[in-house]
């Protein structure tokens, strides 16, 4: 790909949009875990409800996990592409 300013832009735009995928990803992870530890603080005399906040953990963790991975597979991806 020829170099040139608007080459410079597309790169910087392009690694910006990865990085508010990346922030999306912690966002919704950050939610699932506050709301699995709340579940496990007011709801400790219901079984159901403890099980049910684990859950919320392991998918906030997972979904911290995959965002991750999404983020620095993609950022290899664009700096290959852009060379």
């Amino acid at each position: 790909m020829k170099r040139g300013v608007s080459s410079k832009f597309l790169l910087e735009q392009t690694l910006l949009s990865n990085e508010r995928t990346l922030l999306a990803y912690i966002r919704t992870a950050m939610a699932s875990l506050i709301f699995g530890f709340a579940l496990l603080q007011f709801g400790s005399s219901v079984p159901n409800v403890i099980s049910l906040g684990y859950s919320a953990i392991a998918v906030g963790i997972i979904f911290l996990l995959i965002g991750l991975t999404h983020y620095h597979y993609n950022r290899l991806k664009i700096t290959q592409t852009f060379r």
